[in-house]
């Protein structure tokens, strides 16, 4: 299983696999921009993706269409319905006793995560050359 390996990266905002995936991490890095935004990027890529036809994963035949995009299948109205509660959900595990062993990072905005970005290529790159 990818969870024995000694190191890995895992992406996704899906909570109720919080007790499973962070049993065996150490930093938690949370992209937590402002609601508006995150409604700006949902709104942007359903329509791009739509008008393209693009997949939503390669290979599996799942695309977003415009008729979608106004059902309760919408990837914008889930984003709207799930944003404030999961950030409710991210800051109480980070104030929790449980989760109290992890480092946190918290990025807001989009300068915050280049900035981030920027220092860990720094740091592969000294530690390479060092």
């Amino acid at each position: 299983m990818a969870l024995d390996l000694e190191t890995w990266v895992l992406d996704g905002n899906y909570t109720r696999t919080i007790p499973i995936k962070w049993k065996h991490v150490d930093t938690i890095i949370w992209i937590d921009t402002p609601f508006l935004r995150n409604m700006w990027q949902s709104i942007t890529r359903a329509i791009y993706r739509a008008y393209t036809q693009t997949e939503l994963w390669e290979g599996t035949g799942n695309r977003e269409s415009f008729r979608k995009m106004f059902s309760r299948d919408s990837i914008i109205w889930w984003a709207m319905k799930v944003h404030h509660r999961t950030r409710r959900k991210y800051t109480a595990a980070m104030e929790s006793e449980q989760y109290a062993h992890l480092s946190f990072i918290r990025l807001r905005l989009r300068n915050a995560c280049e900035d981030f970005l920027r220092e860990l290529e720094h740091e592969r790159s000294t530690a390479q050359s060092g």
